[in-house]
């Protein structure tokens, strides 16, 4: 059984953490860098930073949301699983990203609701609820941040649910093998049955079954963890 993750940092890394907030801040979150108000710089100053590996399991459903979560880098995984084991991934978050799920969680203090996932090694700034109450009462630019950045994953979610509802299963298989294709701009894309399944929330069967089909037509070639894009 998972076990959720403490997110509480350690005492002794909290100042070069400051300093190696205020490098990525630049860049990855350039509006919030902006914001010249010496109550945000303390506030920021005061938070924690986790590292947390490829592969460990964040958040699960029954989890009490009660930390706010900036990604500074990495990549986490939203997801849910049906009572028989099959995952649909909600969405990803992503460096400078937010998950709308958490926010909701620590607004009405509530629990998580899905399964979040470490895909990568992730580097997160951790605020308390209090201190992300004081966040969006003294930074007119954090608060733009997080409303702005939360409309935008609504948005995802319900293009998610449209696509889920109207698409037919193989429509959505190919529209997400284009995906792949053009985030990683190659016609070769590196994932297996399993992982297409697991995005789509079905099973692997089904998912071989239609890459076959697809083989068949010649609008892909197979491999071993490897789809070929016909050109």
């Amino acid at each position: 059984m998972m076990m959720p993750i403490s997110l509480q940092a350690e005492e002794h890394t909290l100042s070069p953490v400051y300093r190696l907030f205020q490098e990525r801040l630049k860049h990855r979150f350039p509006e919030l860098a902006a914001d010249e108000n010496p109550d945000w710089h303390a506030l920021i100053g005061a938070a924690n930073v986790v590292e947390l590996p490829a592969g460990t399991d964040i958040l699960q459903p029954h989890t009490l949301c009660e930390q706010f979560i900036l990604l500074l880098n990495g990549t986490v995984r939203i997801y849910q699983q049906t009572a028989e084991d099959r995952e649909v991934t909600l969405y990803r978050i992503e460096a400078g990203k937010l998950c709308v799920l958490s926010i909701n969680g620590l607004l009405h203090r509530k629990t998580f609701g899905a399964f979040a996932k470490a895909e990568t090694h992730v580097q997160a700034l951790i605020l308390s609820r209090p201190q992300f109450m004081q966040a969006m009462a003294i930074s007119a630019a954090f608060r733009e941040y997080v409303l702005t950045d939360l409309t935008d994953r609504y948005h995802d979610m319900l293009e998610l649910m449209e696509d889920t509802i109207f698409e037919s299963l193989d429509t959505r298989l190919i529209c997400m093998l284009g995906r792949l294709s053009r985030g990683s701009n190659s016609d070769t894309i590196h994932i297996t049955h399993q992982e297409l399944a697991r995005e789509l929330g079905t099973s692997r069967e089904v998912i071989s079954r239609l890459l076959k089909t697809l083989e068949r037509k010649g609008c892909i070639s197979l491999g071993r963890g490897v789809i070929h894009m016909a050109v």
